[in-house]
């Protein structure tokens, strides 16, 4: 499929789905992660192994599910932005606990 060709949007709705999906993971995965981390022995380990993982699994499923086809890559990339929308909105409504609230005591 070329830049020129005619798109077929219900083509392009799997791709959305698996970038939406791959976004909330990824984003919640984030939130996980710096929640763990702030108490964590060794936070270093965390972040980086976290960054890593996340990382490897997105660049994957990006080009699994782009198969050298710019429209498929642009609806997997619209997913992903639509999943991180979708999990600030729910991780926003989440309650923070003491624990959180104190560890960063110059922050709201």
């Amino acid at each position: 499929m070329t830049l020129t060709e005619n798109v077929n949007l219900i083509s392009l709705f799997i791709p959305l789905l698996t970038g939406g999906i791959l976004g909330c993971c990824f984003f919640y995965t984030l939130w996980f992660t710096v929640k763990k981390g702030i108490n964590a022995k060794h936070p270093a380990l965390w972040f980086f192994g976290s960054i890593v993982v996340r990382m490897a699994t997105a660049i994957t499923v990006f080009y699994w599910v782009g198969n050298n086809e710019i429209w498929r890559l642009a609806a997997c990339l619209a997913g992903f932005v639509i999943g991180r929308i979708l999990m600030t909105k729910i991780i926003n409504n989440a309650t923070p606990t003491g624990i959180e609230k104190g560890a960063l005591p110059h922050a709201p």
